[in-house]
């Protein structure tokens, strides 16, 4: 299981899940926590890749980059 930080807040769980599914990341479950009151992602999510190579690539590709398609959010992802 990775925890992927530095999320932008205003993306659904579907944003999330689609943008990780193109840039290649392979995981067979996602969490993305959100505020209760806001609805917002807490800038974190949680996915579960599905093996040890899948892991290890997503690390590398994941790591210190920014989520493309969001040019307004300057957050860079940590693993």
């Amino acid at each position: 299981t990775m925890m992927l930080k530095n999320i932008p807040v205003g993306l659904s769980h579907e944003q999330v899940r689609t943008t990780l599914l193109s840039l290649g990341v392979s995981f067979d479950i996602l969490h993305v926590p959100a505020d209760i009151r806001s609805g917002c992602n807490r800038g974190y999510v949680f996915l579960n890749c599905t093996s040890t190579a899948a892991y290890d690539e997503a690390a590398a590709r994941l790591q210190n980059s920014q989520l493309p398609g969001f040019p307004g959010s300057k957050k860079v992802l940590e693993v």
